[in-house]
């Protein structure tokens, strides 16, 4: 009996910390974000791009330009830094994160979030995926 309920405060306590721990990046500042950029855990990367597509809206496009190009050299940075075996695993895990955050999400939700972009994204390869056409 006290081994169940230790075992369900400790199950609990250890949730709690997760939810707690889970990353924030609406409390970080631009230059924050751009230091953070190739650095960012796979799991948090879903909540990260969301954010960062967030804070794009907002601003003007010579701002944004300059915010995307910023994103990109720093994390470009970081990627040179990485093996190549290193950045493919990294890679991987960040479209396997986003994945799974795309599939509990409408199509709508998917591309406003910013995790999608519009064209013939991931709901469309869903519904072609095995029919391929043309080439040989």
């Amino acid at each position: 009996m006290k081994v169940k309920t230790f075992l369900s405060i400790l199950v609990g306590a250890v949730l709690s910390a997760s939810v707690a721990l889970a990353a924030d990046f609406s409390k970080k500042s631009n230059d924050e974000l751009i230091n953070l950029s190739g650095k960012v855990a796979p799991k948090d990367y879903p909540d990260y791009k969301i954010e960062i597509h967030k804070r794009m809206q907002g601003m003007t496009l010579q701002e944004s330009r300059d915010f995307a190009n910023k994103l990109k050299d720093k994390s470009q940075s970081v990627y040179d830094k990485m093996t190549l075996k290193e950045y493919r695993e990294y890679r991987e895990s960040i479209a396997k994160e986003i994945t799974k955050r795309v599939d509990s999400m409408t199509k709508k939700e998917a591309y406003e979030s910013g995790l999608l972009k519009e064209g013939k994204g991931y709901f469309e390869k869903q519904k072609d995926k095995g029919h391929r056409r043309g080439g040989c």
